[in-house]
């Protein structure tokens, strides 16, 4: 009975994996509505026939925007311009600076059982990043990033990713050989944010409190209507103390994806990616043990005037503890936009369904491995790791207002083998599955309200409910449990 009520704290814990990221910062299937446009302006002076207007925009990874337009005095219209581009003397060098401060309150509270008390926590959560980007020329480049993430408050199972008081985030030498139009290639050497083919499987995560990076070289080319992407990297471990952070020698990871133009939908990418991880421990309810894993994925994504889709199908293979891995998963979200002047209602449905073992005592491995996902593959709180997974999601986005959106969402989950149990988004397993019995493992219905209130300043809540199903019911959350969060960011 402790093992199984260690696993409903366990459960309960995972709650609180960063809230819930809006779709903008998180581009993988998350229900959550995007930004509203008003994170854009497009500057309106007459640039000429041939040259489109230039547009201002704040992306979720500062090192991939581009300023340079503002070398035109006449188009800095904002506060935060004159530290956007910061000329060095008559050359083409210049200086880009970029700041985010994010505070997050967020808490839960989980209804007692039997003897066991109700459990309630509540704390705070601050993100502050700080980046310089030096521009030598239009082929070299050097860009660092100083993270900070903060806790006060009560929590009952503090995760590495809530706290990491300062270190480099970001650190490295940008080389572009091939810069015409319509061709472009770079090369990064050093510390950076990560995202290779989908984002359901690499991603920076930027819903947690510490933002994930990687130590290593990549490599983007792009034409006209295709590109390409290869990375070899190591996953940057997260400590405490300051400029402690440290890669981790212990696991490899390489990639490369290659995508063109949907050719079906007026905006999107249709492509195919390879992903390898060579890891000297990983963790799964069978055991423990070294793992070399292969994964080959199809993604189609794209939007057309009413419909958008993102769909992944994902093989893998490879071994584990020196016995054969075959898993899979296959990902799914489309979305309707209803022709309506007002509010702009959008219903989409996602489907995620990912392999679990079907028998610990057999030593060969179908349970699948997300390698280093975001949190949003289960409601709004990014509550399971995909592994073992089954879910369905259908959500309602409407904007009463430009800058409003309000998201309504429905998530119901299901074990894909009752031989295995649920994981968290880091691959921890939070309930055995000896710790009950059947598939179901519940609904998680959410609501999240994001305003715009200004083009630096985002405003988000998130309040859901998560009704526990018969896998379950023996757990310290078998009457469910509760969870809050609300965010405030500001970006320069």
């Amino acid at each position: 009975m402790n093992a199984v009520r260690r696993s409903g704290c366990a459960i309960a814990a995972a709650v609180v994996l960063a809230g819930s990221p809006a779709r903008g910062q998180e581009p993988q299937s998350a229900p959550q509505p995007p930004p509203p446009p008003t994170t854009k302006q497009t500057i309106t002076k007459t640039t000429g026939a041939d040259q489109p207007p230039p547009v201002r925009q704040y992306l979720p990874n500062p090192a991939d925007e581009d300023w340079s337009f503002l070398k035109d005095p006449s188009y800095r219209l904002d506060f935060w311009d004159r530290l956007k581009y910061i000329q060095f003397g008559d050359g083409p060098g210049y200086l880009t600076l970029s700041g985010e401060v994010r505070y997050r309150p967020e808490g839960l509270r989980i209804r007692g059982v039997g003897e066991r008390p109700t459990t309630t926590d509540n704390y705070l959560l601050q993100r502050y990043l700080f980046g310089a980007d030096v521009h030598f020329n239009t082929r070299v480049r050097v860009f660092a990033e100083l993270q900070s993430g903060i806790i006060n408050g009560r929590l009952g199972s503090p995760r590495p990713s809530d706290r990491n008081t300062l270190d480099f985030h970001q650190g490295f030498v940008e080389w572009t050989p091939i810069a015409k139009p319509g061709r472009r290639m770079r090369v990064k050497i050093g510390r950076q944010e990560l995202a290779i083919g989908s984002t359901r499987l690499i991603s920076a995560s930027p819903g947690l409190n510490v933002k994930r990076s990687f130590d290593g070289v990549t490599s983007q080319f792009r034409a006209s209507t295709w590109g390409m992407a290869a990375a070899v990297a190591e996953l940057v471990d997260v400590s405490d103390g300051a400029f402690d952070d440290h890669p981790q020698r212990e696991q490899l990871f390489w990639g490369l994806a290659a995508s063109r133009k949907s050719p079906r939908l007026e905006r999107g990418d249709l492509g195919v990616y390879y992903l390898g991880i060579d890891r000297r421990e990983s963790r799964y309810a069978q055991g423990v043990g070294e793992e070399l894993r292969h994964t080959v994925g199809v993604q189609w994504n794209g939007s057309g005037r009413r419909f958008d889709l993102n769909w992944d199908a994902i093989v893998q293979w490879g071994e584990f503890a020196d016995a054969p891995i075959k898993a899979w998963a296959f990902a799914t979200e489309t979305g309707f936009r209803f022709p309506a002047r007002r509010w702009t209602p959008r219903l989409s449905l996602r489907t995620d369904m990912a392999s679990g073992d079907r028998d610990r005592v057999d030593p060969s491995l179908e349970a699948f491995n997300p390698l280093f996902p975001g949190n949003s593959y289960s409601g709004l709180v990014g509550l399971f790791g995909p592994t073992n997974l089954t879910d369905v999601t259908p959500s309602l986005t409407f904007r009463p207002r430009r800058n409003l959106t309000l998201g309504l969402e429905a998530p119901t989950y299901w074990r894909t083998s009752t031989g295995d149990g649920i994981y968290a988004t880091d691959q921890r397993v939070l309930v055995p599955p000896q710790a009950g019995e059947g598939k179901y493992v519940g609904s998680n219905p959410g609501v999240v309200v994001v305003y715009q209130a200004t083009r630096h300043l985002q405003i988000q809540g998130a309040i859901t409910r998560f009704l526990s199903g018969g896998f379950l019911d023996t757990t310290f959350v078998a009457k469910g449990f509760g969870f809050y969060s609300a965010t405030a960011q500001y970006r320069f």
